[in-house]
């Protein structure tokens, strides 16, 4: 099969040992080189939530890195912009995430604006614990420039609905980091469901959320705002062990991601390709997976997705990838 425009992750930390928080922009250019192994033509780096001077170097790292990548002719993957998830997240949901850099939105206003002037047109989608001291006034105020998102958060419905009132237009990892939805109990889902404007993250890996659900959402959503993402961690594409998530150590093994004594997930060590093949065993018509793993991303932020362009995957009948040409230029996927 060709899969025009190839698979574009809007949620991704780190790969092949590499983290968009590292700050290092030869991280950057090795994450872009190699994710084309896996399908992907097109990414947003995602950062954790740290202190906002790191923050500014991994936006320094990523102007470099996309520098580095213009001067030489290797087939890469398109850095496209940049996922900040944190520090604007609720403390109780962080799971991973530093507590001690966790801001409320009311603390925390002028970084988006302090990086638009720094790094002009780079950041792309902020996540946002809307409950927070100042979270609607913070959306209010961002949601025309960039995508806000709703993240790490104890959001009821009326929270998450009145969020998007003022302009939020995303939920991040929908069901994970935030409560689920019950028959007196419709949290932050049941508020997606009644705004049919709501772009939704969902991880496909099968663990962060069972696949019966993931069938029930994919019947549920508006099928051209479904976004399938990665939120994979430095140990994607790597041997099982233990690997540094910001300050964590956490260890990957078979295919799964453990945290701190209870076990619990912290990112994945999934990649699009593979979550691509999974939907299609649940049962996902291969219509639903092209536009939430290749058009939507692009689509939901604003970006133009284009079709009959030369960027494009081939696969077999179960989704495995054979080849994938970025501009025309056939990737080495030997490289991973």
């Amino acid at each position: 099969m060709l899969l025009k425009g190839g698979y574009v992750d809007s949620h991704i930390h780190g790969c092949f040992g590499e983290d968009t928080s590292d700050f290092s922009p030869e991280g950057l250019v090795k994450m872009a080189r190699l994710l084309p192994s896996f399908g992907v033509t097109a990414f947003y780096p995602t950062t954790m939530t740290i202190s906002c001077d790191d923050i500014c170097r991994c936006f320094e790292a990523f102007v470099k890195a996309r520098e580095m990548l213009c001067l030489e002719d290797s087939c890469h993957a398109s850095l496209m912009g940049i996922h900040l998830e944190g520090p604007f997240l609720n403390p109780d949901m962080a799971g991973v995430q530093a507590l001690e850099h966790c801001l409320t939105p009311a603390k925390g206003i002028k970084l988006p604006s302090m990086l638009e002037e720094r790094f002009p047109g780079v950041l792309k989608i902020i996540d946002i614990a809307p409950e927070l001291d100042g979270g609607y006034e913070f959306i209010r105020e961002y949601s025309s420039s960039y995508t806000l998102s709703l993240a790490h958060t104890k959001a009821d419905y009326e929270t998450a609905s009145k969020a998007f009132e003022c302009g939020a237009s995303s939920v991040t990892h929908v069901l994970n980091a935030m409560g689920g939805c019950s028959k007196r109990d419709p949290g932050v889902l049941g508020a997606v469901f009644d705004n049919a404007s709501i772009r939704t993250e969902i991880i496909c890996d099968g663990i962060h959320i069972d696949p019966t659900v993931v069938r029930m959402l994919f019947k549920l959503l508006p099928e051209d705002k479904i976004v399938v993402v990665s939120d994979s961690m430095r140990g994607a594409g790597m041997p099982d062990g233990i690997y540094k998530l910001g300050p964590a150590d956490v260890l990957c093994k078979g295919g799964r991601t453990y945290f701190g004594p209870g076990g619990n997930l912290a990112g994945s060590v999934t990649n699009m390709a593979a979550e691509a093949a999974n939907l299609l065993r649940f049962g996902i018509p291969l219509d639903k997976i092209v536009k939430a793993c290749c058009i939507n991303p692009l689509t939901t932020l604003g970006e133009l997705f284009d079709g009959e362009g030369d960027s494009y995957i081939k696969t077999d009948d179960d989704l495995n990838i054979l080849e994938t040409y970025i501009a025309g230029t056939k990737s080495d996927l030997s490289l991973s």
